[in-house]
């Protein structure tokens, strides 16, 4: 047997491997988001010096898909300014310098929040129901790199391949074990990395509960230990964070619509961005539009406008 030909073979085929699982990560798309695309009408806008005026009417391309609520953001960027869009409130655009960065959805009601969780020294506390970093005497859930730790008081149960909008009730059983790390992800060894678990997590302390869809383990730039979930109450219970004027205020947009279906952005539907109590636009203006979904940036076929012309 020549040897150093068999050595030149093995060395081939691990280049080819090495090379094949660089294409496999470099290549990698999320599952998260949508391949809806969003079309701009602009008939019926208005720019002047009032301030109800309807500024862009947007629906879907043939071919779309419902889309929950409470996963969408609209936002328009007008003179550099970013506005929220929404069925009443947004989040407070101010607020920073937080290991902890929830962001309001157009539903008004659910919360997407990013937790930096880089720190593999020590955790990042979060208290779930006022959407703020907490301490150590105070929290809901701890988190350090992929670890993520629920307090002693917490219960919790995991519904198994629920979407986030099936979980209106509490569930029968809830589990007091809190002692062991929260297992809410797998890992893909093909690509290296850490997927959320298919589900919808309902936690419940002080008499609130609350359901959880984590939805990634990176940020917008791909960086690792940024654990991201969706969060917004379930059954009767309160959610003091939007009653918190420091983290919720009044959407200077809101989302108009003749559909009686809270839950979706149907696929057949319009939907208008009207002023709300605030003039956003007078004269002429550029309008950038910006959707993301899952937190994943929705495609639009006109992302910057001009009205008042």
């Amino acid at each position: 047997m020549n040897w150093k030909k068999l050595a030149a073979a093995v060395a081939i085929l691990v280049v080819i491997a090495a090379a094949f699982w660089s294409y496999l990560v470099v290549t990698y798309e999320s599952e998260l988001g949508t391949s809806n695309v969003v079309q701009v009408d602009l008939t019926d806008s208005v720019s002047n010096s009032g301030t109800d005026n309807q500024l862009v009417s947007l629906d879907f391309s043939s071919g779309a898909e419902d889309l929950s609520w409470s996963s969408l953001e609209i936002s328009l960027l007008i003179d550099e300014q970013t506005y929220g869009c929404s069925f009443g409130s947004q989040s407070n655009s101010e607020l920073g310098g937080s290991k902890v960065a929830p962001r309001l959805g157009a539903d008004g009601q659910t919360f997407t929040t990013e937790v930096d969780a880089t720190d593999s020294e020590s955790y990042t506390f979060f208290d779930a129901a006022q959407q703020m970093e907490s301490n150590e005497s105070d929290f809901w859930m701890k988190f350090s790199s992929t670890d993520i730790y629920l307090d002693s008081d917490v219960t919790w149960a995991f519904v198994g391949g629920a979407e986030f909008s099936d979980v209106q009730t509490m569930p029968d059983e809830m589990s007091n074990q809190t002692e062991d790390r929260l297992e809410w992800y797998e890992y893909d060894m093909s690509v290296h990395r850490v997927n959320p678990n298919d589900g919808v997590y309902v936690f419940a302390k002080d008499e609130m509960s609350f359901k959880v869809k984590f939805l990634t383990y990176y940020n917008e730039a791909d960086e690792s230990r940024y654990p991201t979930m969706q969060i917004a109450s379930v059954g009767n219970s309160s959610f003091p964070a939007l009653e918190n004027p420091d983290l919720v205020v009044p959407s200077p947009c809101k989302i108009v619509t003749d559909d009686q279906d809270t839950d979706f952005w149907n696929a057949n539907e319009t939907i208008h961005l009207i002023e709300n109590g605030e003039n956003l636009c007078d004269g002429v203006c550029i309008i950038e539009l910006e959707l993301k979904y899952e937190t994943i940036d929705v495609e639009t076929e006109l992302s910057t406008f001009e009205i008042g012309q």
